[in-house]
């Protein structure tokens, strides 16, 4: 009994004594957005690439924390023909193509409508994502955790993929 308790004290020691994750919600109003990463998402530009072969500029919001990278891109298709629903479908198709899609949802911020994915990639990777079209730009959250436990970074996946919000 004595054993079980002091070895009980030992592991809830080692837990109380892991470094608290850092989230916190980045603001961006001039990309008219805030979410949530595990730190200040490093900030660069290049460009988004449909299925069909169309790039349009886009900005891309960058943190990695131990195996997972959490990417917000954003990219401007206001001087393009394509419309929401088709830019919607455009990004669910180019992820289907990493993988196995097990989940994919409507979902909402607000009145604006977008869609949610989880995926078990070919190469062993898991990914979620959030895509919503707002104001004339196509949202893209991306949550990658790579080996070597993908399923343990759920939680923080999950979180990020739930914290866009669109700022007026």
């Amino acid at each position: 009994m004595r054993l079980n308790l002091t070895l009980a004290a030992v592991v809830l020691s080692l837990f109380l004594a892991r470094p608290a994750l850092a989230w916190d919600v980045f603001s961006f109003p001039d990309a008219h957005f805030a979410a949530q990463f595990p730190s200040a998402p490093q900030m660069g530009s290049g460009n988004y690439r449909t299925t069909a072969g169309l790039d349009v500029p886009a900005q891309h919001f960058i943190a990695r924390q131990d195996h997972v990278t959490y990417t917000l891109t954003r990219a401007d298709l206001s001087g393009t023909v394509l419309e929401k629903d088709a830019a919607i479908a455009d990004a669910v198709k180019g992820f289907g193509q990493l993988g196995q899609v097990l989940v994919d949802v409507e979902a909402r911020i607000n009145a604006e409508y977008g869609r949610e994915l989880s995926l078990a990639n070919k190469d062993g990777s898991r990914s979620v994502v959030a895509i919503f079209y707002f104001d004339n730009h196509l949202y893209v959250l991306h949550g990658h955790a790579e080996a070597p436990d993908p399923k343990a970074a759920t939680a923080h996946l999950i979180r990020f993929q739930q914290s866009l919000n669109f700022l007026p």
